[in-house]
C-alpha cells in the first residue's frame, strides 16, 4: 500500500474522521488512492508522500491559495517576521496596517476584527 492511504488508516484510529476538516476526508474522493498527505507544495503543484506530483485543483479554498504554495515574497515576509519574534502578548503594528488595507478594500465595513 502506498504511504498516504497507509497513514490515513492510522489517522482514522486517532482523529475523528481521520482529519480536522470534513472536506479533507479521503472517503469523499478515492479512499485507496487519494493523496491525503503531502511532503512538498510549490506554486500550483503538490507532491504526495510517495513523490507523485499533482496539479492542485481542489475546491472551495481547500487547495492552493491565490498566490500558490510557497510564494517567494510571502516566504520572505514570513521568515523576516519569525526572525523578529513571531509571538508576543503585545500587539504588532502589522495588525493596524492590515486593518487599514482591509477597510480600504471594503469601504462598507466600519471596523475590522480578526
Amino acid at each position: 500500500m502506498i504511504k498516504g492511504p497507509r497513514l490515513w488508516k492510522r489517522a482514522k484510529k486517532l482523529i475523528p474522521g481521520g482529519s480536522q476538516l470534513f472536506s479533507k476526508r479521503a472517503e469523499l474522493f478515492l479512499p485507496e488512492l487519494w493523496p491525503s498527505y503531502y511532503m512538498k507544495a510549490k506554486g500550483v503543484f503538490i507532491w504526495d508522500l510517495d513523490g507523485n506530483k499533482f496539479i492542485d485543483m481542489s475546491y472551495m479554498g481547500i487547495g492552493a491559495c491565490v498566490l500558490g504554495y510557497a510564494d517567494p515574497d510571502v516566504n520572505r515576509a514570513v521568515k523576516k517576521a519569525i526572525s523578529l519574534g513571531s509571538m508576543s502578548t503585545l500587539n504588532c503594528p502589522e495588525e493596524v496596517e492590515l486593518a487599514e488595507l482591509l477597510l480600504k478594500l471594503n469601504r462598507w465595513a466600519g471596523m475590522v476584527r480578526y
